[in-house]
């Protein structure tokens, strides 16, 4: 596929920007309202997407409903891979994504940019739709069509359901971050949850493709406690496949003050 075609589908506007805050609240009172066990070893899962052998979803509760003080969250989920019936392992890090990450920038910076292209797209929920009543992730297959031609698999998984995987833990993080605002009495920050969680994987990727600065990657970790995303003007500029109108309202009316 060429590029202009690529930039086509990948490429963001203002009106996409504005349908797709909607579905945001939706996504997070859908997974709130997911029924939930007795405790960790009584979990009820839910599987939120299923393709072939393999099934991804959430188990409820999470481990951090049964914490003490500040750190408890009742609304925690523990976001899960099942391949035949069976549960693939423990929840993915950081760590194990990134690591995933570098594999792919060492096979295909072509692949590691349209991963990156989608992550930011995530981030503001631009390939979500609803189905059958629930807000579902819908990445273009024609986009990963162009990546399977480098990179088939992630975290040991094919590369839908490894996408899959990461949107259900953003999702995670969204319903985390909501229940949070809502026991200080405080509206749930734009920035917070999905978008810090899906903008940091692509803050590293721009830094696999030599487009961004380590010690800016480095230093976002250590002032945001955990994570490090890139503002929407630097994914504009170093993701260009997406267009001019990634930037959101709020920093143009900076850019023009």
């Amino acid at each position: 596929m060429l590029n202009r075609d690529i930039k086509k589908i990948l490429s963001i506007d203002r009106a996409a920007l504005r349908l797709a805050r909607g579905l945001r609240e939706k996504s997070i009172k859908d997974a709130i309202i997911l029924e939930a066990g007795q405790s960790n070893e009584k979990r009820i899962f839910h599987t939120l997407w299923k393709s072939g052998k393999f099934e991804v979803g959430v188990g409820k509760p999470g481990k951090e409903v049964s914490r003490k003080g500040d750190q408890a969250n009742s609304n925690d989920m523990w976001p899960f891979i099942k391949e035949g019936g069976s549960f693939k392992g423990e929840s993915a890090t950081f760590r194990d994504v990134f690591r995933d990450l570098q594999h792919t920038a060492n096979k295909s910076r072509r692949a590691l940019e349209l991963l990156g292209c989608l992550f930011v797209r995530s981030a503001s929920m631009l390939d979500h739709e609803i189905k059958n009543g629930r807000v579902i992730y819908s990445p273009p297959s024609q986009i990963l069509e162009e990546i399977k031609k480098d990179v088939t698999t992630l975290y040991g998984v094919p590369l839908d359901v490894f996408l899959q995987y990461v949107e259900t833990i953003a999702l995670n993080e969204e319903v985390k971050y909501y229940t949070k605002g809502i026991a200080r009495g405080k509206p749930y920050g734009a920035g917070a949850g999905r978008k810090n969680n899906l903008l940091t994987c692509a803050h590293l990727i721009a830094v696999l493709l030599g487009r961004a600065e380590l010690i800016d990657f480095a230093y976002g970790f250590s002032m945001m406690r955990g994570v490090s995303p890139m503002t929407a003007i630097k994914s504009k500029m170093f993701f260009p496949m997406l267009g001019e109108d990634v930037l959101d309202e709020n920093e143009k009316n900076k850019r023009r003050d």
